[in-house]
Formats: structure tokens, C-alpha cells, sequence
């Protein structure tokens, strides 16, 4: 039985806080803080619940000392750093949320502040820890499916106007200094980053490191950050591996991954179906039938109970953050796309937004491994590949004239 914190009791936080209540044998949630100002009735619930309600994280900490075991970490991502600090100070384990930070200078001074401790903080990559994922990484480190040569991967998914108004960080780069970097491969499609560089390592444990990063960062929304994004990675070891994603689809495509190997082509749909088609005709199906949250945390609760590694830990984590701090620097900014191929429409009590043609534009770049100003495409603006060998500290060209 693992005791449990959780930092929020609204939105993404309370969901996960259901998801623990889905697991009575393995979690038991014990305190959550809710912020006074804010009438969230998630924590009512908990207060029915018996589970008390904190007005902070400080008020938290002094008051679950010896009742808890892990605090769950769902917070905006700019307040991920301080937070887990906070929490290892006061002698807990963390789960953190995904991406674990916005820099790589900030997931370096945190990885040295979690090594002083003896603390664990495994970082809530989701599906990673699914077992579509980890079935495939298991067969390309016994070599049944030989090196690993390309990986791309296409996500169009729809958010509306509220979507960005739901908190004063959405959409942000930057927020009161701390650097956000709040988009596509930063938020909600970073899981398909993640996996693309965790089978990209073939064999290995780690996320494959990058060697160079090119990427053309779009917003069509009215906000700072990127909501459209196309990315090409060349990974230390020679593997390629192409992202093109959108905010602002015509239509959903929640996720499809192909992983080119010397011996198989694996299709990844879905967050949890693969199918791998071996070169000599063979097909192998894997369906992963599990909420991947759920399975997540069985996870991490019972690799926490048998001393085992877990699939993200910190450590797994830093070519996620230096790839993302690298494609922002090639980016050099957020280009806009032209008015005239953006369409406003009213939904669900929102404004919605598409880029006209975006869903045909994305799956010929998806098909082709090609980036989007590699397709003639009229707004997108052509990037130069940025070297990650030696990068230390974000940013080191991007909004610089």
C-alpha cells in the first residue's frame, strides 16, 4: 500500500486523484491542497471522503508527516522544480509530472538536488510505461527486431480557445521569468516525443540522446507558444526521427508511430496498439486494452515496492528536455501562420481553430518523413538543424533578432 499525496484537487490533478481511488489495494490518498481562492469541487469530494484539504503545499507537508509516503506532483510546469525540492526537503518520494521541466539548466540543478537525497522521482510519462511500449523495447533489446533506423510520428488534435484560458500559464513561454515553453512537444503530444526517443535508444534504458534538432514551431491560436510543430531529430547514433503535430486539426488523429528497423515496421496507433510486421511476412499484434494512467501507476507502485528501476526516471528524462530546449533555439521563434489559412468557428460555448488543410498537409509530411517547409507548404518558414553536443543552458538563439 502506498500512501499518497496529491498537489491539487482540480482539473488533471483530480483525475489523477480518481485514477489512485481506481487502485484501493495498492494507493491510499491520504491529503490533497486545493487553493482557497479557487471553488474546485474536487475538493469537496475529498472532504466527503475524509481526506483533508490543504490550503498550500507548506500547510501539507507539516501536517502528513508519517501518513505519507509519495506526493504527486500534477502542477504546472514551470513549478515543478521548486515544488519536487519542497517535497524531497521534507523527506518524500515524488511522482512527477511530465515534461519534468521547460530548460536544461533547470533539469540539471534538479537532478544534482535529487542525487543529494535519497529520495526517488520517477517522471509521469505515461506511456511509457504501457505495455505496447515496453513490449516492443523489450524485443529490440534481445535483437529480435534488429537496429532501430527512423521513427516518425504524426498527432493532430483539436483545442478550442478555453483550452488556453483554463489557466495563466496555457499557451505561455515565459510566465513572472520562470521559462514554460507551454506547446504541442512540451504539453499535451510530448508523450509521442518521449516514446519516439525511448525506442529510438534501441536497446538502451536512456531516451536516445540528440545529436542535432531541427524544428519549425507555428501557432495559428493567439498565444506565445507553438500549437502546431514539426520536428526532425538525429540521435547520437545516427536514428531519425520526425514529429509533426497540431493544435489545430481539422480532425483527430490521437497518435500514429512507425518504427523503421532492420528486421520488422512497428505501427504504434492509439497510445496502446502496435503491430509489428516483420520483413519476412510475419505479423505480430499487440493490444494493450488498459487506461494508460491506471497502468501507469500499477506500475509505479509496484516497481516501487520491489526496488526496481522505473521506465522515466530523472535520469531517462534529460534528451526529452534537451530536445525540446534545442527545437525551440532552431525554431528561432514561433512563426505565425498566415491569417488567410486560419478558420475561426464557434464550439462547445469556445472559439475553435483549424488551419486550413492541415490534416491532408500533416499526413503527407507524416508518409514522406518530411518537414512541413520541406512540402512547399505556404506558411511554413525553413529551419537550420541546431547542434545539442555541449548545450547547457536554454535559450541560445531562440527570440534573439
Amino acid at each position: 500500500m502506498v500512501h499518497v499525496a496529491v498537489i491539487g484537487c482540480g482539473g488533471y490533478a483530480f483525475g489523477l486523484t480518481e485514477k489512485f481511488w481506481a487502485l484501493p489495494n495498492l494507493y491510499e490518498v491520504v491529503a490533497v491542497t486545493s487553493n482557497p481562492a479557487r471553488d474546485r469541487p474536487g475538493a469537496d469530494v475529498c472532504r466527503k471522503k475524509g481526506i483533508p484539504v490543504y490550503g498550500s503545499v507548506a500547510e501539507l507537508l507539516a501536517n502528513i508527516e508519517g501518513k505519507c509516503d509519495v506526493i504527486m506532483v500534477p502542477t504546472p510546469i514551470h513549478t515543478h522544480s521548486p515544488i519536487t525540492k519542497q517535497c524531497i526537503d521534507a523527506g518524500f518520494d515524488v511522482f512527477l509530472e511530465k515534461p519534468p521541466v521547460a530548460t536544461v539548466q533547470e533539469f540539471d540543478d534538479l537532478i544534482r538536488y535529487v542525487k543529494k537525497s535519497d529520495k526517488t522521482v520517477p517522471v509521469c510519462f505515461q506511456c511509457l510505461y504501457g505495455s505496447a511500449i515496453q513490449t516492443v523495447k523489450s524485443y529490440l533489446r534481445q535483437g529480435r527486431l534488429g537496429n532501430v533506423k527512423r521513427i516518425r510520428a504524426l498527432s493532430t488534435w483539436i483545442r478550442r480557445d478555453s483550452y488556453y484560458q483554463r489557466a495563466s500559464w496555457a499557451g505561455k513561454i515565459k510566465l513572472n521569468g520562470a521559462w514554460i515553453l507551454d506547446g504541442t512537444i512540451n504539453n499535451p503530444i510530448a508523450h509521442i516525443l518521449a516514446n519516439e526517443l525511448y525506442l529510438a535508444s534501441g536497446g538502451g534504458s536512456l531516451m536516445a540522446m540528440p545529436a542535432t534538432v531541427q524544428a519549425e514551431l507555428y501557432h495559428a491560436h493567439d498565444i506565445e507558444g507553438e500549437d502546431t510543430s514539426s520536428v526532425r531529430v538525429i540521435t547520437e547514433d545516427g536514428v531519425e526521427v520526425i514529429l509533426n503535430a497540431t493544435l489545430c486539426a481539422e480532425e483527430i488523429i490521437w497518435v500514429n508511430t512507425i518504427v523503421e528497423t532492420d528486421k520488422a515496421t512497428i505501427e504504434y496507433t492509439d497510445f496502446g496498439k502496435a503491430v509489428i510486421k516483420y520483413h519476412d511476412g510475419r505479423t505480430e499484434p499487440i493490444d494493450e486494452n488498459c487506461d494508460e494512467r491506471i497502468h501507469m501507476l500499477e506500475h509505479l507502485a509496484h516497481w516501487r515496492d520491489d526496488n526496481q528501476l522505473f521506465a522515466a526516471t530523472l535520469e531517462v528524462c534529460r534528451p526529452f528536455t534537451l530536445t525540446i530546449d534545442c527545437a525551440f533555439d532552431s525554431s528561432g521563434t514561433i512563426h505565425a501562420v498566415d491569417e488567410k489559412y486560419i478558420r475561426k468557428y464557434e464550439a462547445d460555448e469556445s472559439i475553435g481553430t483549424d488551419i486550413t488543410g492541415i490534416n491532408d498537409i500533416m499526413k503527407e509530411a507524416h508518409q514522406q518523413g518530411k518537414l512541413l517547409s520541406e512540402l512547399a507548404v505556404p506558411w511554413a518558414v525553413k529551419t537550420k538543424p541546431f547542434q545539442a553536443k555541449g548545450y547547457k543552458e536554454f535559450p541560445a538563439r531562440f527570440g534573439c533578432k
